[in-house]
């Protein structure tokens, strides 16, 4: 049984991924169409590397979203057969293209549930056809947001073309934990655990337990802690002072001659030391339980990559692949991850660096400058064109977890697109979804209410909406949101 008590057939997705496989092996030529996100990067470097030891010719585009004017394009496309990942299921009724197959986990359209429905369907009924495959875990009770990522599912229909691609699983993990997975439970689940199985199988993973704040390899300890949001560290996150301090109380030495120690550079003695007293803040705090149970969990290590290199830890190297796609260099990333570690790794290693600019800038600019509004069921805030369209959903995540704004309302955020339109970044917590938040739902009936498109997960999600409906947008939200979090009160619940 899956999260929301349906029935997983799992025997049946594991039967289209294999339909999806022989539709693709028999085609001279595939077109790949990916997101620009670290799954989408992953996925979409998966499906190149089956393609090119499978003797297919094919080409790669990665693309911010899938709208009306792609949809035209991959319409009109010249291969034979087209691979989408990472997207694709909320157009799949619109799809056109003789040949295609679709490797995504986000919610699919509605329009084919509703259809599902009405035809009476309750055996997780999906859309598929001779030359069509629709390969998405939804649609066989399996979450696609905690239980199999889109690399994820683009893996399995690769292993399917040939199992030798077992060992694409590592790559599959850093599509996983890089969609934040792995968040709920620190931990991965279901399907991202038998890939992960995989992978330590063909000795190209290796799961340990350890500390799970971002930067144990590449960040000296001090930063690593200043930056860490989940959990939010108090008196640590946001101050750089009070984390020297915090340090040096414990008497960890910080440096090594002339070089910063990272998390790794400890001992188990001073990484144990460091541990417990984090637990003992967050507890003196107030922070409770939940808190202390996501600093420690399941740590992903990449096995053939350099220790203290960002590709060493599978949320290292999934930030390096996000740092790519978000700024147009999406083909950095699946170099990367086919193996470039020379040219294409240190243009990744850039980017990386601008990224994190960019993000701390921004994140000041909605704490000093733009300012979080509040409503009675959400909060939200506008980047206009200060905060890049293509980051405003990280930025938005950051700022829910930050500490400095209430957890218990989801956040909206806007920015100005390069098309003149508004992109929206909705943003939740597993304790919201966890409450009757569904952020994949509100956002496609709001959209949809004031023109635009829109879908993703219960727990984050995205559309695209005109300039000027951005208030409109938010009464739309707010009324489903308020129907899915009203508790007896009428009150929003607690978070």
């Amino acid at each position: 049984m899956n999260g929301s008590g349906e029935r997983a057939d799992l025997k049946g997705f594991e039967a289209v991924a294999k339909q999806a496989a022989e539709h693709l092996l028999s085609a001279q030529s595939v077109t790949i169409i990916g997101h620009i996100d670290a799954d989408g990067v992953s996925a979409s470097a998966i499906a190149s590397l089956a393609l090119m030891r499978a003797g297919i010719q094919h080409t790669v585009r990665n693309i911010k979203k899938l709208d009306e004017g792609e949809l035209g394009l991959i319409n009109a496309d010249p291969a034979e057969a087209l691979w989408l990942v990472d997207l694709g299921s909320a157009y799949f009724s619109r799809l056109e293209h003789p040949v295609v197959c679709v490797a995504d986990h986000h919610i699919p359209e509605l329009a084919e549930q509703k259809l599902k429905r009405k035809a009476g369907q309750n055996d997780l009924f999906c859309f598929t056809s001779e030359a069509h495959s629709h390969v998405n875990p939804h649609l066989y009770g399996i979450d696609g947001s905690t239980q199999i990522s889109g690399s994820g599912v683009t893996y399995l229909i690769a292993k399917a073309i040939d199992p030798r691609n077992a060992d694409l699983a590592s790559i599959a993990v850093v599509g996983a934990v890089g969609d934040l997975q792995d968040a709920t439970d620190c931990h991965l689940n279901g399907l991202n655990r038998t890939i992960l199985k995989d992978g330590e199988r063909e000795g190209t993973l290796m799961v340990t337990k350890d500390i799970r704040i971002f930067g144990r390899e590449t960040r000296p300890v001090a930063r690593m802690l200043q930056f860490s949001t989940d959990p939010v560290l108090p008196g640590l996150t946001n101050d750089p002072a009070g984390c020297a301090r915090f340090l040096s109380e414990l008497g960890l030495e910080q440096k090594t001659g002339d070089q910063w120690r990272a998390w790794i550079d400890l001992d188990d003695e001073e990484r144990c030391r460091v541990a417990s007293a984090l637990c003992n803040l967050l507890l003196n705090r107030g922070y409770g339980s939940g808190a202390v149970r996501r600093l420690v969990g399941e740590v992903y290590i990449l096995c053939k990559e350099d220790l203290g290199s960002a590709l060493h830890d599978a949320k290292e190297y999934s930030t390096l692949l996000n740092s790519c796609g978000r700024y147009g260099k999406a083909e950095v990333g699946r170099r990367i991850c086919q193996g470039d570690r020379s040219e294409a790794l240190e243009e990744g290693l850039r980017l990386q660096q601008n990224h994190r600019g960019n993000l701390a800038e921004a994140i000041a600019l909605v704490k000093d400058d733009i300012g979080v509004e509040r409503r009675r069921w959400l909060q939200y805030f506008h980047g206009r064109d200060l905060i890049l369209d293509s980051i405003v959903g990280i930025v938005a995540g950051m700022v829910l977890g930050s500490g400095e704004v209430r957890s218990d309302l989801p956040m909206i955020a806007f920015a100005y697109a390069e098309d003149g339109k508004i992109k929206v970044s909705a943003r939740g917590t597993r304790e919201l979804v966890n409450s009757g938040l569904d952020l994949a739902y509100a956002v496609k009936l709001a959209s949809e209410k004031v023109g635009g498109t829109g879908g993703g997960h219960n727990i984050a999600a995205g559309a695209t909406i005109a300039m000027g409906k951005e208030m409109d947008f938010l009464d739309a939200i707010e009324q489903v949101i308020a129907s899915q979090l009203s508790g007896p009160s009428g009150s929003p619940s607690a978070g």
